[in-house]
């Protein structure tokens, strides 16, 4: 069992599928970064939306 920390989509857009997983590279407070189509991401712990974009998917932990 590996301890590294997954995102799963639970709501598709922008052509992520819901139940995707993303590793989850850096963590602070509020935001997990992860790569996402190419380039690094944050997205919101609290809103699980990525930092910035109005619409598109969202994030829960894997973990849960």
């Amino acid at each position: 069992m590996n301890g590294q920390k997954k995102l799963v989509c639970v709501e598709a857009g922008l052509g992520i599928t819901e139940g995707q997983e993303f590793p989850v590279l850096g963590e602070n407070g509020s935001a997990w970064e992860i790569l996402l189509g190419g380039e690094y991401r944050k997205v919101n712990k609290r809103s699980g939306r990525v930092q910035g974009w109005k619409t598109g998917p969202r994030f829960e932990d894997g973990h849960r």
